[in-house]
């Protein structure tokens, strides 16, 4: 956390995704002292302070008086209320940073004039410090503003610099994607049910095997393919089941679906 040293993190928005920021920095050696969230929620604040042990408040104009980085963390709905609340206090030397869905740098940029800004798309993983997000930087994002970007995501799981234009596309692929997993659990614990499996063992098998073939999917450094080969022989079980999944056009539904999440996306962002 070099690149973090003597900068001061603001958070506006203290929800699911700010908590996971606010952990992942501490654990990886954030000063208290250096961050500083603020939310309208007495309920959020109290919890904030409980679990940090940090400044909470609700005051979004005192927090960016403070902050060198200023972190949008709200629904997008609430973006321009708070943006009209943070513009005046903002300088040049500010980065902000908007995790909100859909909301364009262009937009951004016209009502912060003042600031370099950052467009994140981070996924529900970040909860548990294994997330992937996608940052695109604003005209006036320097080199050191995406050293900052990156550094702070990487603190909850992988980063990855994308233009702007391929947001849209990465929301399907990596901000929708713990859906996917999620669906593909849901149906493989009720196909085991239907086995008449334990519950939980069948819970404890599909979990295990579901992390051991991803670390061996890192591991192999061979494409998915290779690997589902190395596990279906020929005439066997696996065999049986993949053919079963080709017939009802499984891969090919995978694609239609994340095309569909990139083209709601693109319809739900801000013009």
């Amino acid at each position: 956390m070099n690149t973090l040293r003597g900068i001061r993190i603001g958070l506006i928005g203290g929800g699911t995704m700010g908590q996971a920021l606010l952990g992942g920095l501490l654990t990886q050696g954030v000063l208290r002292r250096s961050l500083c969230v603020s939310d309208p929620d007495p309920a959020i604040r109290r919890r904030l302070r409980r679990q940090f042990r940090l400044d909470a408040i609700n005051d979004n104009a005192a927090l960016v008086r403070a902050a060198d980085v200023v972190i949008l963390a709200v629904k997008p709905q609430q973006v321009g209320e708070v943006i009209a609340q943070i513009a005046p206090k903002l300088s040049s030397r500010q980065l902000v940073i908007s995790i909100a869905a859909g909301i364009p740098l262009r937009w951004l940029q016209a009502r912060l004039p003042g600031a370099a800004v950052i467009r994140v798309m981070p996924n529900l993983p970040a909860t548990v410090g294994y997330g992937f997000a996608a940052i695109a930087l604003g005209k006036k994002a320097t080199a050191r503003h995406r050293a900052i970007t990156l550094a702070i995501f990487g603190a909850v799981g992988q980063v990855a610099e994308l233009p702007e234009r391929q947001l849209d596309a990465i929301t399907a692929v990596s901000g929708s994607g713990p859906a996917y997993v999620f669906f593909l659990v849901q149906a493989w614990e009720a196909a085991a049910a239907s086995l008449k499996l334990p519950p939980a063992v069948a819970a404890r098998a599909i979990r295990q095997t579901l992390e051991g073939s991803v670390r061996l999917l890192d591991a192999a450094e061979v494409p998915a393919e290779a690997l589902i080969r190395r596990v279906a022989s020929k005439g066997g079980t696996t065999e049986a089941a993949l053919k079963v999944l080709a017939k009802r056009r499984v891969a090919t539904s995978i694609e239609e679906a994340i095309r569909a999440a990139a083209r709601r996306s693109k319809e739900l962002s801000w013009s």
